[in-house]
This record gives structure tokens, sequence and C-alpha cells, in this order.
């Protein structure tokens, strides 16, 4: 099981944020073909790679959420954990390809789906131009454990508020809220992590500008704005009207709704970029007629602004496939829902008489600097991979 954290480490030195993943791809590509699999790609960047009758097919994504000072990533062990230094580990979903690549090193009946770009709105999924032939297909991206069934659809939304100005006599200074633990704006939302943006609006009024937010997957860890400080002494300083910060005080931001058949989130959203007038809002729902309860909420909530939707995927609808069943036996856990989007959804959607099921190692606080995988739980779930391997060749 060592072998696969040098895996892993070699995987970490190659540049792989999302949307700049072509060097992962090579080596994904030279070290399926060292192992005698052939490979197949298309456009989108994803890698299918398979070997004589493969028994089921694994997948992971090979892009990563780049925070901090990634992807120059200096790994740290600690306490039986693997974390970075000053960045997003990546272990979402690295050490998933990490396994796949081992295991082609030991078996020569696998099929394996490497999907690209899945961290910015699931793309190589969703333009998916390679058949999978194995009828059992197992995603790497879960991440604590348990075995996963379904998950989040969800839809970003851009806002455009019509801003307004007036003028105030004052001193300008910038306000800022920084270093926030972030997160991810699914599985982290119930979590109580502080949103920036949410958070520096409580606390300021007369502003100028405002900026907040990383990307459109992570609660918030950075805010600031331009604030003008009342003084007759003062400027003239042209402000954005009080209207906008109202706006934006009253838009939804975290858990609107808890299944509590499966404990997870149902509905939720996330405030994650505000750059002056333009708004972004990330909204997830764990079935697509709750996510279209979602949208039409939003649409309310943003009336009389130019509002847009992009990038929608959809839920995976909880069903206890045949593989699930079978990884119950092997793993002895729990059927679990994720509130987030796995590429799952997507892939049934395009497959659907492919028995599907998700599993991964502990993951905390992914997309953010704070993100570690435990060490033995990567060495867990490679052994469940290998006992569902040496099931199937015996059937």
């Amino acid at each position: 099981m060592i072998e696969i954290f040098d895996i892993f480490y070699e995987i970490v030195k190659i540049p792989h944020c999302s949307g700049n993943t072509e060097k992962l791809k090579e080596f994904i590509i030279n070290w399926a073909e060292s192992c005698g699999y052939s490979c197949e790609t298309d456009k989108a960047g994803n890698i299918r790679a398979y070997k004589n009758q493969p028994l089921f097919a694994l997948q992971s994504h090979y892009d990563m959420v780049c925070v901090g000072e990634a992807p120059n990533i200096e790994i740290i062990e600690q306490d039986g954990w693997l974390k970075a230094k000053n960045s997003t580990l990546g272990a979402d979903n690295g050490i998933g390809v990490a396994i796949m690549l081992y295991l082609m090193k030991r078996y020569d009946n696998l099929e394996l789906l490497f999907t690209n770009d899945e961290e910015i709105g699931l793309i190589g999924a969703f333009n998916l131009d390679l058949e999978i032939k194995s009828g059992f297909l197992l995603n790497l991206d879960s991440e604590d454990e348990n075995i996963y069934i379904g998950c989040a659809g969800g839809v970003d939304v851009k806002v455009k508020y019509p801003l307004n100005y007036e003028k105030c006599r004052g001193y300008c200074a910038r306000v800022s809220i920084n270093a926030l633990p972030g997160g991810h704006s699914g599985v982290d939302i119930d979590k109580d992590i502080p949103n920036a943006i949410v958070e520096l609006l409580k606390k300021i009024k007369n502003i100028c500008s405002f900026k907040g937010g990383e990307r459109r997957n992570s609660i918030p860890a950075n805010a600031q704005a331009k604030v003008c400080f009342v003084s007759e002494k003062g400027d003239e300083i042209k402000i954005i009207s009080n209207d906008y910060l109202e706006f934006l005080k009253k838009l939804p931001h975290g858990v609107l709704e808890y299944d509590f058949e499966f404990q997870v989130v149902s509905k939720s959203v996330n405030l994650a970029i505000v750059d002056d007038e333009n708004i972004i809002l990330s909204l997830r729902a764990n079935s697509n007629e709750k996510l279209h309860e979602l949208k039409e909420y939003i649409k309310q909530k943003c009336y009389g602004t130019e509002i847009e939707f992009e990038g929608e995927y959809p839920a995976w609808k909880p069903e206890i496939s045949e593989l699930a069943k079978i990884l119950k036996e092997i793993m002895n856990t729990e059927y679990k829902v994720i509130h987030a989007g796995l590429e799952c959804a997507v892939l049934k959607n395009k497959f659907p008489n492919v028995s599907m099921a998700s599993i991964g190692p502990l993951i905390e606080n992914p997309h953010s600097l704070n993100e570690r995988v435990n060490i033995e739980s990567v060495k867990k779930i490679a052994d469940a991979v290998i006992r569902l391997i040496e099931r199937m060749k015996n059937e």
C-alpha cells in the first residue's frame, strides 16, 4: 500500500489545476501504456484505459482545486494525516487517481476512466465521448469511507445588480476579512464555517466597492470593501446606494433544507463571489425537482436584477445498486447520499444500465488550505477495491 502514496507524491509534483491538466494527462497515459493498457482520449481530455476483458470500471477525475500556493504543493505528514503547507493538497481526487494507477500494475483486467475538469463544472463528464464497456462503475471521489448511492445536483447563478450612487462626505478606507477557513460549498455547508462575504456585510455601510470570494464551489475565505467613514471635514465621495447593501444582506447562504432519512443537507445556497454589481451564487439540491424549486426561489429573491443560470448538472437519484450491495458486504458500512456533485450523476444519464456506486477515503476540508487525507483510510479504501476485484474474478 505504501506504493499508492509514492504515486500520489508523483502526482502532486505535476501541476494539474482545473483548466491546466495537460501534463498530468500525459503522465497518466504514459503510466497506463507502460502497464500494457490501451488508452483512448476525447476532446474534453478524458482518458479511458483498458486491458483484456475488464471486470468493472473505476473512475476518478484528475484535476484539482488550487488554493493558496498550489500547484506548488509541499506535503506534510502529521499525526496520521497528509496535508499541504499553505495550499490545497489535491487528495480530492488525486488519491483516487493514485489508487487506480497502483491497481494497473497489479491487475490486467480493468477498465479505468480518468475524467478532466470536474472541479469547474463536471466538464469532462458532460463532454465524455468514450464508451464504458463494463456493467459496473465505481467512482473513487467520495470522502468518508461510506458507500454513496446518490448526490446533489447544482447550478450557478450569475446576478447583475443595477448599481445606483449617492454622495458621502468623509474619508475612504479599505476594510477586509481574510484567511477564514473556507471549505467545500456542498459537503461543508452545514459545518458553521463563516462566509467572509456574509461576515463583512454585517460590519460595514457607506461602501464604494465590494469584492469577496475565490471560486464558485468554495465557501469564501476573503472579502474586502472600500468604505466611506463619514466626516464633515472629509472629501466628497461617491458611494453605492444603500439598496445594494441591503440586497446583498438578504441573499441566502447556508442550509435551506435537511433530509433526515439520509442525514444530509438536501437544499443549500453558497454566496460564492461578489465583485460589485456581479454576484455569483452556487445552488445545490439532492433531487432535480428540489433544484428546480431552489431556482424559482432565487428568481424571487433576485427580482429586479439580471439573472442567468449556468453550469447546471443533475442530481443522482438515490439507488441501492447491485454494485452498492456487493460493496456493503465487503465494507460493512453505511449507504449515504452526498450534498455535492459527483460525476456518477452525469455518467448515469449517459450509461443508465451501468450499476454505479462511489467510495473514497476520509478527506477533511477539501477545496481549502486545511484539506487533509487520512493515511489509514486510504489503505482501507484501496483494500476494499482489491477485495472487490478478487470477488469479481471469482464470480
